[in-house]
C-alpha cells in the first residue's frame, strides 16, 4: 500500500521488515500498558495486525513476491558468490545451534537486556524494572521490546538468545538493496550480502540477546531509506528505522542526527514530510533520553559526557568501559589511535568473542584496501554515497574501536566490493567473489570456538546434559550451583536478590515458572525483611555477604540454608526452608 507496484521487491522487503519490527515494538507497548502481555494475547495481536493491513490485491502481490524471493535465493547460490552465501547460512546455523544448546550466558544480556523481557512476562506489563542495575531502566529499550514479543511467542527460554535473528535478516536484505541500487546483479547482491552474517562478531552476537546486530541492521535500513527516493513510503520507512535506531542503544543519537541531517539535505520540495518523519522518529525512540534529561539532566544517563565546555553528569564514564580487557593506557588514547590499535590486530583461532574489545571484524576486513580502490570505478558511483554514510554513522561513537559497536562497517565493505567490481571482467569478479567467500568461511572457522570458550565445540554439545551445556559457556561461572538454586523455585515462588547480584537475568527459570524480585534497599533485616520474604513467597535469596542481611539470615539456620558464595560477585545464596505463604 505504501510503495508503488513498480518498486522492486527489495524495496518492499526493507519497508515491510521495518514496519514489522516497529509493529512489534508498538504491540508490546500497547499490551504492556493494558497489562495484557501474555503469549496468547500477543499472538492474537500479531494476527489482528496482519488482518488489518491485508487486502486481496496485497495477497496476490505477496504471492508474486514470494516467488521472486525464491528465485533470488536460488540465484544467491548459483555463481562464484555462492561460497559467500553458504558461509553466511552456516554462520546462522551455528548461532542457532548455540542458542538452542546453551543457557543464556552473555553478561550484558543477563545484566540489563533480558531482565526487562523477563519482568514484562512476569508482570504482564511494561514498566521500569525494580533493580539496582541502572542500565536496565535507564537505557533505551526499543530492541528489548521486540525481544519481548519474540519470547512471548516461544514456548520457553530455549531460543530467547536468537532474538536478534529478525534484525540480521533485515540487515542482509538492506545490504543487498544498496548493492542492487548500484547495479549489482540480483544473485550476486544477495549472495555477498549474506556473507555479513559470517563476520565473526555478527555470528557470535546472534547467539546472545545483545542489541549490537540489531543496532547495525537498523543503521543499514536507515541508510536504505535516507538515500532512496523521497516519497511517502520511504519517508515512513525512514521515520520508523530512525526511531528504532534511536531506541536501540545510548550511542545512537549522533548516528541518528547525521542520518536525519542527510535526509533533510536531500528533501528538496518535501521538507514538511521529512520534518514530520524526523519528529516521528524522535517520538518513537526518544523516550528514554527525555526521561534521563528530566530526571538527571543527562539524556544518556548514567554515562557522563564531556563535549568541550559542556558536561553531562553521570556516575559512569566511557573510559571506564575502555579500560576493560584492553592494554594499560589504552583508555587514555585518542579516538583515532584507539581505532588504529584495534584494527591493527587480527585475532587468531579462539581469539574471537561476542564482546571482544580489540581486533578487526574478521578476515573479511583484509579486503578493505580493495574495497576502497573499487569505489573509484564508475560502477560504484551510485554506491559511494550510501557506503560513505553507512561508514560514518557506524564509526560515529567514542567506542568505534570496539568491534560489536561497528558491525555495519563490514556490511559497507561488502557493498563497496560488490558495486565496484560489478563492471570488471567475469574472471576478475569471480576472483573477488571467491575471495570474499573464502575469507567469510575462514572467519566462521576462526570464530566458532567463541561460542563455548570454556568447553568443547558447539556441535559436540548436542547430546550433552544440561549441566554440561551450561558449564561450556558461562559469564559468571558456577553454572551447576546457579541452576540448582534456580531449580528450587516452584510455581508462584520467588528468587530474591539485592544489589550484590551483578546479573539478575540469571535468576529467572527458563520455563517461566516462579518469579524474581529485588529486595528494596530499605528492607534490611528483622521483622521488615521477614514480612517481605513472606509476602513475596521467597524460596531462594541472594544477598551481599558483607551486609546486614546476611548476618540476619545466618543467625536463623533453622529457616535459611546457605547454598554457595558467588565467585564473581560479593553475594551469598540461601535457600528458605519450610512452607512459605503470604
Amino acid at each position: 500500500m505504501l510503495l508503488p507496484e513498480r518498486d522492486p521487491l527489495r524495496e518492499r522487503l526493507c519497508l515491510g521488515l521495518t514496519i514489522a519490527l516497529a509493529a512489534a515494538l508498538g504491540l508490546v507497548e500497547l499490551l504492556g500498558a493494558l497489562g495484557w502481555l501474555t503469549g496468547p494475547v500477543a499472538l492474537v495481536g500479531c494476527l489482528a495486525f496482519a488482518a488489518a493491513v491485508t487486502r486481496r490485491a496485497g495477497l496476490v502481490a505477496a504471492a508474486a513476491d514470494l516467488a521472486a524471493l525464491a528465485r533470488a535465493g536460488v540465484a544467491a547460490v548459483r555463481g562464484a558468490w555462492a561460497l559467500a552465501a553458504v558461509a553466511g547460512v552456516v554462520a546462522v546455523a551455528l548461532a542457532s545451534l548455540a542458542a538452542l544448546s546453551l543457557e543464556s550466558w552473555g553478561w550484558d544480556a543477563l545484566a540489563y537486556h533480558l531482565p526487562p523481557v523477563h519482568d514484562a512476562l512476569q508482570t504482564g506489563r511494561v514498566r521500569e524494572v525494580p533493580t539496582h542495575v541502572t542500565y536496565a531502566s535507564a537505557y533505551p529499550q526499543a530492541v528489548e521490546r521486540v525481544f519481548t514479543l519474540w519470547r512471548l511467542l516461544l514456548a520457553d527460554e530455549t531460543l530467547v538468545d536468537l532474538a536478534q535473528l529478525p534484525f540480521a535478516m533485515a540487515g542482509a536484505i538492506g545490504l543487498a538493496t544498496l548493492a542492487r541500487r548500484a547495479g549489482v546483479r540480483t544473485g550476486r547482491a544477495a549472495g555477498l550480502a549474506l556473507a555479513w552474517w559470517a563476520v565473526p562478531v555478527v555470528m557470535l552476537q546472534l547467539a546472545h540477546a545483545y542489541v549490537d546486530v540489531a543496532h547495525a541492521a537498523l543503521a543499514i535500513l536507515a541508510v536504505v531509506f535516507v538515500t532512496g527516493a523521497i516519497d511517502r513510503g520511504r519517508l515512513i520507512g525512514a521515520a520508523l528505522a530512525l526511531g528504532l535506531l534511536l531506541g536501540s542503544k545510548p550511542s545512537a543519537p549522533l548516528p541518528v542526527a547525521l542520518l536525519a541531517a542527510t535526509l533533510w539535505v536531500r528533501s528538496g520540495p518535501r521538507r514538511s514530510g521529512v520534518l514530520a518523519a524526523i519528529a516521528a522518529a524522535l517520538v518513537l525512540g526518544g523516550g528514554s533520553y527525555l526521561r534521563g534529561w528530566v530526571l538527571h539532566g543527562n539524556p544518556v544517563w548514567p554515562v557522563a559526557l564531556q563535549a568541550g565546555p559542556f558536561a553531562l553528569p553521570g556516575p559512569v564514564t566511557a573510559e571506564m568501559f575502555f579500560a576493560v580487557n584492553t592494554p594499560p593506557g589504552f583508555a587514555a588514547l585518542d579516538w583515532w589511535t584507539r581505532l588504529a590499535a584495534s584494527w591493527a590486530s587480527l585475532p587468531g583461532p579462539g581469539g574471537y568473542g561476542y564482546d571482544m574489545r580489540l581486533g578487526l571484524h574478521g578476515p573479511l576486513h583484509l579486503l578493505l584496501p580493495l574495497a576502497i580502490v573499487s569505489l573509484a570505478f564508475e560502477t560504484a558511483r551510485r554506491a559511494r554515497g550510501p557506503v560513505a554514510l553507512l561508514l560514518v554513522v557506524s564509526l560515529a561513537t567514542p567506542a568505534a574501536f570496539w568491534p560489536r559497536f561497528t558491525l555495519a562497517v563490514p556490511g559497507a565493505l561488502l557493498v563497496a566490493l560488490a558495486a565496484g567490481s560489478e563492471g570488471w571482467s567475469a574472471r576478475a569478479r569471480a576472483i573477488v567473489d571467491a575471495s570474499i567467500g573464502a575469507l567469510a568461511f575462514a572467519g566462521v572457522v576462526l570464530a566458532a570456538p567463541g561460542f563455548t570458550p570454556d568447553g568443547p565445540p558447539i556441535w559436540r554439545l548436542v547430546g550433552a546434559t544440561r549441566i554440561e551445556r551450561a558449564e561450556a559457556a558461562t559469564s559468571v561461572g558456577q553454572a551447576r550451583a546457579w541452576l540448582e538454586a534456580r531449580g528450587r523455585v516452584g510455581e508462584g515462588e520467588c528468587f530474591a536478590y539485592d544489589e550484590s547480584v551483578e546479573v539478575p537475568g540469571l535468576l529467572w527459570r527458563p520455563d517461566g515458572r516462579g518469579r524474581v524480585a529485588y529486595v528494596p534497599p530499605e528492607v534490611v533485616d528483622g521483622p521488615a525483611l521477614a514480612a517481605w520474604l513472606g509476602f513475596e513467597r521467597v524460596r531462594v535469596i541472594a544477598v551481599d555477604r558483607r551486609g546486614p542481611r546476611v548476618g540476619w539470615l545466618r543467625a536463623r539456620p533453622d529457616r535459611f540454608t546457605p547454598l554457595f558464595s558467588c565467585r564473581t560477585a560479593p553475594c551469598e545464596v540461601f535457600a528458605v526452608r519450610g512452607p512459605i505463604a503470604r
